[in-house]
């Protein structure tokens, strides 16, 4: 039971709910509950983690009273040293969750352009009837998928930029050898994945010179593409998610420019948001033009290219205010 009261005493002296607790340590809220009445007891691996959250030994943190023992200059000094350790634990834990979602975002939207390609082999072996219909099928999946990975962009940026707003400025997160080791798994991951990628496309533009060239026997050519170029945009969906991932977590790992970003932040606040209206509004247009040329002229395998047109646009734009930034 002194553990359960320990517990109880640690989350509330730092102003921890239950529910916060539970999401750093990677439990439900009802299991700290029990923790906290003696109805459970945590695993060994969960125990460190407290230990390290409430920075307290283990020993301490099950067979002493702590509540009886800390004296106030002691909790005063605990609990500076907690702030600091719990902030670089938040951030850690916002930038996985940040790195996670962009990168599944992206997947989700190639991923979603594989669907299409696929539907659309499928279209060109059926009649026309079921033709027509397989195709808007494709056109929905494409926007189903889009869908899914826009919530992504927006949770993942919102919930990174309360953070950034509430932690402007971060100490050192990482030890020396932490960086290190990323940094050996980064100079890996990004060749590696880099090479992959290309690896990817030359795989495509072999297969279908092959089929072109009747070198590969197939029952239909354009079937036959299709599915070839969805198998592309599958592994490609998979290697960009990754390098996504790895870029934003080197981002992670290199706090200064985390604090740089803070301090030009404001100046910036006003170009971010045009160069945002600017690409909502672009994306905004391909969306309707796809619909137009879907539903009225029955276009919805070409159409989808205006996706991809208006990527671009929408990169050209991020690219002269970085520049207009930069010369200010």
């Amino acid at each position: 039971m002194v553990f359960a009261k320990n517990l109880q005493y640690l989350r509330k002296r730092d102003k921890i709910t239950q529910e916060e607790l539970a999401e750093r340590i990677g439990v439900s809220r009802q299991s700290v509950s029990k923790w906290e009445t003696g109805e459970a007891y945590p695993e060994t691996d969960k125990l460190i983690l407290l230990c390290d959250l409430f920075a307290v030994s283990l020993d301490a943190l099950l067979r002493t009273d702590l509540s009886a023992e800390i004296t106030e200059p002691a909790r005063e000094e605990a609990g500076e040293v907690l702030s600091a350790f719990t902030d670089k634990t938040a951030y850690a834990l916002q930038m996985d969750r940040f790195s996670r979602g962009i990168a599944f975002g992206v997947f989700l939207v190639l991923f979603g352009v594989a669907a299409c390609m696929t539907l659309t082999g499928v279209a060109c072996t059926l009649g026309d009837r079921l033709k027509s219909l397989t195709e808007a099928l494709s056109g929905v999946a494409v926007l189903l998928f889009v869908a899914a990975a826009v919530f992504l962009f927006a949770f993942s940026g919102i919930g990174y930029d309360k953070f950034r707003k509430a932690h402007p400025v971060m100490g050192e997160v990482f030890s020396e050898q932490e960086l290190r080791a990323f940094g050996k798994r980064f100079a890996v991951a990004l060749p590696a994945l880099v090479s992959a990628i290309l690896l990817d496309a030359a795989l495509l533009i072999t297969f279908i010179s092959l089929v072109e060239a009747e070198i590969l026997k197939v029952f239909n050519k354009e079937a036959a593409t299709c599915y070839f170029v969805a198998a592309f945009l599958c592994v490609l969906a998979f290697l960009v998610g990754a390098l996504v991932y790895f870029g934003i977590q080197h981002g992670k790992y290199h706090v200064s420019e985390y604090n740089k970003q803070n301090e030009q932040g404001a100046a910036r606040s006003q170009h971010f948001k045009v160069k945002e209206a600017i690409c909502g509004s672009v994306m905004m247009a391909a969306t309707a033009i796809y619909f137009v040329l879907g539903f009225v002229c029955g276009w919805w395998h070409p159409g989808w290219v205006v996706f991809p047109v208006g990527g671009i646009i929408c990169g050209i734009v991020d690219a002269i205010f970085k520049a207009k930034g930069g010369k200010e």
